[in-house]
């Protein structure tokens, strides 16, 4: 993951003109992420934050949001974006030794670029900082079958609606809802921890 890291923080990847720093009112993400945060009675994580930018719109809206981002340029640029929103450094395999736990976990194509071998312990460490009440909500590329492929950054994966349902009950989840069309690529599921 460090090289993903430092992939996202190249000059030569702009990942700031792909993502940009700020929440369009016609973003069609927006009716996916906002609905979900108006469940989440607490604090909110949004690891692989990036830009800031769905950290910053969501603290815009009310909700006690803190960003957790491993690439260091991408953090300054949220910060200098959005001063008055906490940012942290670190990666999602930085919540093992974290105290805190997390009412809902944001995490908006945050594990695109771990495959079959890295997937299984990100989320069973998302699964460990998700407070017992609390639901995460990911979103990954997806496809009929397990395929990596050429990303403007870095490799990347296309995951089966079914194997990463699978993954998430194998990191003590429950899916709750899930979208998925076979022919289109983006995909999202809620997920809470296992009852």
């Amino acid at each position: 993951m460090d090289e993903i890291g430092n992939a996202y923080d190249a000059e030569a990847t702009a990942a700031e003109r792909l993502l940009g720093t700020a929440v369009s009112p016609d973003d069609p993400d927006r009716a996916i992420i906002e609905p979900w945060a108006n469940t989440v009675a607490g604090p909110i994580l949004d690891v692989g934050s990036g830009t800031g930018r769905w950290t910053g719109h969501l603290v815009q809206r009310g909700h006690d949001v803190t960003g957790l981002e491993p690439a260091e340029r991408l953090l300054r640029i949220a910060r200098k974006s959005h001063p008055a929103v906490r940012f942290c450094h670190g990666s999602i395999s930085d919540l093992v030794l974290a105290e805190r736990r997390w009412v809902g976990i944001l995490a908006w194509y945050s594990v695109i670029h771990m495959g079959p071998d890295e997937l299984p312990t990100a989320l069973a460490t998302l699964q460990q900082a998700l407070d017992p009440n609390g639901t995460m909500l990911l979103s990954f590329f997806s496809g009929p079958h397990l395929q990596a492929f050429d990303h403007p950054v870095a490799v990347a994966y296309r995951w089966p609606m079914a194997d990463m349902r699978h993954a998430l009950t194998e990191a003590g989840f429950e899916v709750i809802d899930q979208h998925g069309e076979p022919s289109a690529i983006h995909a999202h599921m809620i997920a809470r921890q296992a009852r």
